[in-house]
């Protein structure tokens, strides 16, 4: 399954874009019911496999074209079988509530937004990942 982008001719080539990417932690669920909930509860730096918590999370590849969208890409190998069920059983992820991009991520891509609104959003399967894509 493709998304097809009716602004695509505008976009520069690749080879010119400079496209940005970060690996983080996503702990799901909705922050003011304490990460229950459907949505994003915080993103967090990335966990050490040995460190536990308690909260549904897993490892995100959070990807910026500048000035499009933020794609979050959840490798498959890394959900298991509770988070995968929970969060990835649909074609939309719905964020219950807004949550907040770290200070230091929106400062050093200069994004033009601070805050995730509520909302059902494009969650796109792959063989390998899902591609969930937050529109600015």
């Amino acid at each position: 399954m493709l998304r097809q982008n009716a602004k695509a001719a505008s976009i520069p080539p690749l080879s010119t874009a400079l496209i940005r990417e970060v690996e983080m932690e996503v702990v799901f669920g909705t922050p003011s019911k304490n990460c229950d909930g459907a949505g994003v509860c915080m993103l967090i730096n990335r966990l050490p496999r040995t460190h536990h918590i308690p909260c549904p999370h897993a490892p995100v590849i959070i990807h910026y074209p500048p000035g499009r969208e933020l794609v979050f890409r959840f490798r498959k190998r890394h959900l298991d079988s509770r988070v995968a069920g929970a969060y990835f059983n649909n074609e939309r992820f719905l964020v219950e509530e807004a949550f907040r991009l770290p200070l230091q991520l929106v400062n050093r891509w200069q994004l033009p937004i601070r805050w995730i609104k509520p909302g059902s959003y494009l969650l796109e399967e792959y063989a390998r990942e899902w591609r969930l894509y937050f529109p600015f």
